[in-house]
């Protein structure tokens, strides 16, 4: 049975808060195989208890790219509910409110929605993408893009826990 608290399926997620801010943030990359997989994988890592990580992708690939796949097992996030979805499937009347939309890459996906149901923060982390890498190049590019990811969401986790902490004292 799948843990509906980390779920990436839109319609298994709980509609009503839980006790505390917990944050969803939904990564967005043109093909939710690489950059988008990475920062959901990372983000439940990171996160856990704090926010709930998803992702999709404008036109999502049919599998996880092999050298994110392998990269997410080297580096223990991988997780068997990941997998490449459509950006569609969080227009769902069933879909959960999203509080942040990130798009990934080296710009913003083309065709990316710029409203959100639920009204959500949108950002764009420029990050490293391994399409303009060459062939010598991938392996160092995909790693790189990997720290990058894990570096931001790091950052972005503990800035939002000390906002958390200071609504809580004061």
């Amino acid at each position: 049975m799948p843990d509906e608290r980390n779920s990436t399926t839109p319609s298994n997620f709980p509609q009503s808060r839980m006790p505390g801010k917990r944050y969803k943030v939904l990564f967005i990359c043109r093909d939710n195989a690489v950059h988008s997989i990475m920062a959901e994988a990372l983000l439940k890592r990171w996160g856990d208890g704090d926010f709930y990580g998803f992702s999709a992708g404008i036109k999502p690939s049919a599998v996880i790219d092999s050298q994110t796949l392998e990269l997410l097992k080297e580096g223990r996030v991988w997780r068997s509910d990941l997998h490449p979805k459509s950006y569609q499937e969080f227009f769902r009347r069933d879909a959960p409110l999203m509080d942040f939309v990130i798009t990934l890459g080296e710009r913003a996906p083309d065709c990316a929605p710029m409203q959100w149901p639920g009204n959500p923060q949108t950002l764009h982390w420029r990050i490293t993408s391994p399409d303009t890498a060459t062939p010598a190049d991938v392996t160092h590019i995909f790693r790189k893009a990997f720290t990058e990811l894990e570096t931001r969401i790091r950052l972005f986790v503990l800035v939002y826990r000390k906002e958390k902490m200071k609504r809580a004292v004061a």
